[in-house]
């Protein structure tokens, strides 16, 4: 099991922002081997598809050095119709050849590890140029792989490749002594034998990609100290934050208890629960919630209603409902109207006898 650094056990998959802070310091699964082999199998299907036009071309301007060129004046003009005449074909079959390379080597670059630009690889850091670090990079599980990796391309290479002449030995053998028919044979076998040792590479390079992710995935995983700090990071302190909404609740307590003075009526249970009631037949269509609570919220709301001469009602169904079904600064429902039409009738009538 890995450990980190700081000491504990990496046992926590890594977090979406564990491997997006990874990817922008350049740690990614990347395989250089599939790269490479890709690019050689794709070199040598163009080169067979476009081999023979590509000899041509080169014919052409080798048989024109040796032969015309040589009598020719040297002049700037000259020398620019010579170039564009017999030199531009051949640079014109290599253009397919070095777009197709680059084209592919560019996408699967992109494939592995998708299209993200970021500076902080080329930026320098001690820890490349320390020899420890570099001996651990060497005598780690990354060089043990790559050595094992380079150990078996190599005798599958030297196989493939003993085999394939082999087989073709006896045909080289017997090729007749001229030059376009010799050339052209040993250009195919040299071309098969190629491409059967790309392929050799490709299977090697497919295994690379699976270990190569698997070993970033196992080098990204968390400790769980390392999961709980990063979520600090990203939310925030758990206890500031409920610092936070302690404070919330305070101030909107505040605010609630700033309202009771202007409540008509206060509706208690009569000891555990409060809620103050204010109606303005012009502006409201039910009387609103202004303040409710519950034990020692609601002794403050009796206290401050008991303070500025507010009138209080106990009606426990009535105070129980009305704190539990309506929110603050919201009316009463109309299932509740006609107790609270009740209420509200009794303040009325008390205040004016008074």
């Amino acid at each position: 099991m890995p450990e980190s650094p700081s000491g504990g056990e990496k046992t926590e998959d890594p977090t979406p922002k564990r491997l997006s802070d990874a990817r922008d310091e350049g740690q990614v699964a990347f395989s250089a081997e599939l790269n490479t082999a890709i690019l050689l199998v794709m070199g040598f299907v163009m080169l067979m598809a476009t081999g023979g036009h590509f000899c041509d071309a080169a014919s052409d301007t080798i048989r024109f050095a040796l032969t015309d060129a040589l009598t020719y004046e040297l002049s700037r003009e000259g020398a620019l119709r010579n170039l564009i005449i017999h030199h531009l074909p051949l640079a014109l079959w290599m253009m397919p050849l070095a777009g197709v390379m680059l084209v592919t080597g560019a996408v699967i670059s992109i494939g592995q590890v998708g299209f993200h630009l970021t500076p902080k690889p080329l930026m320098p850091k001690m820890n490349k140029i320390s020899p420890i670090t570099g001996f651990g990079r060497l005598f780690g599980m990354r060089g043990l792989m790559k050595f094992v990796t380079n150990v078996l391309k190599l005798t599958l290479l030297v196989v493939v490749a003993w085999v394939t002449i082999g087989e073709d030995l006896y045909d080289i053998a017997l090729l007749t002594p001229e030059l376009n028919h010799r050339l052209g044979m040993e250009g195919r076998l040299l071309a098969m034998l190629g491409i059967k040792l790309a392929l050799v590479l490709l299977l090697i390079a497919a295994f690379d990609y699976i270990y190569q992710r698997w070993q970033h995935f196992q080098e990204m995983k968390m400790t769980k100290q390392e999961v709980k700090d990063e979520m600090k990071q990203s939310d925030g302190d758990p206890l500031v934050k409920a610092k936070i909404r302690q404070i919330q609740r305070q101030m909107a307590q505040k605010r609630m208890m700033a309202e009771v003075p202007k409540a008509d009526v206060v509706i208690t249970n009569p000891t555990h629960v409060a809620v103050a009631l204010r109606y303005d037949r012009e502006k409201m269509a039910a009387p609103e919630v202004i303040a409710k609570g519950y034990d020692e919220v609601a002794q403050r709301i009796k206290a401050i209603a008991s303070e500025h001469g507010i009138p209080m009602v106990e009606n426990v169904p009535l105070a129980r409902a009305l704190a539990k079904e309506v929110p603050l600064g919201h009316g009463v429902p109309p299932k509740w109207f006609q107790q609270v039409a009740q209420v509200l009738s009794w303040v009325y009538k008390a205040r004016k006898a008074s």
